[in-house]
């Protein structure tokens, strides 16, 4: 008689992280170290697409959220275990939710100046982005952001350990 030994579970693939997977979040990582990085040579160039009303709460709701996020996808890498990255998860999104309502009522941003940082042959890749249509991502983040951050922390709490 032979046994075979049982496939892993949806919860179980879902919480594993392959090489392959590992790989795919240092490539988030670096993106939001560009990220990142794009926001800061606004600040220390001072373009103009920060307006004076982006002060230090604006600051702690623009950074932090990419901060948890580079957390989320750190211990992923390092850990090959979503689980253990669900809190960071969870803390990203609730903060990506509240950074996206004190945007949309307290509009900190010159999206005139957002291509500003940009190699002068690079700038149209940007130009065309308004105040009006970034508010869009804004709006999607604001529903998107506390979901995440529920299904996150759902997860964490039911989920296989």
């Amino acid at each position: 008689m032979t046994t075979t030994k049982p496939l892993p579970t949806v919860e179980h693939y879902d919480e594993e992280l392959n090489i392959g997977r590992r790989v795919g979040e240092m490539f988030v990582i670096v993106g939001l170290l560009a990220l990142a990085g794009f926001f800061v040579l606004h600040q220390t160039r001072e373009t103009g697409f920060f307006t004076d009303k982006f002060g230090a709460p604006e600051m702690f709701l623009l950074y932090a959220p990419l901060l948890f996020s580079l957390l989320d996808a750190g211990v992923q890498i390092v850990t090959g275990d979503r689980h253990l990255a669900r809190p960071f998860e969870a803390i990203s999104g609730l903060l990506m939710g509240l950074a996206a309502l004190w945007f949309l009522i307290n509009f900190p941003f010159e999206f005139a100046h957002l291509p500003d940082v940009l190699p002068e042959g690079l700038r149209f890749l940007l130009a065309w982005i308004t105040n009006d249509l970034a508010k869009i991502p804004l709006v999607i983040q604001l529903i998107v952001g506390p979901i995440t951050a529920l299904v996150a922390l759902w997860r964490f709490f039911v989920g296989r350990r």
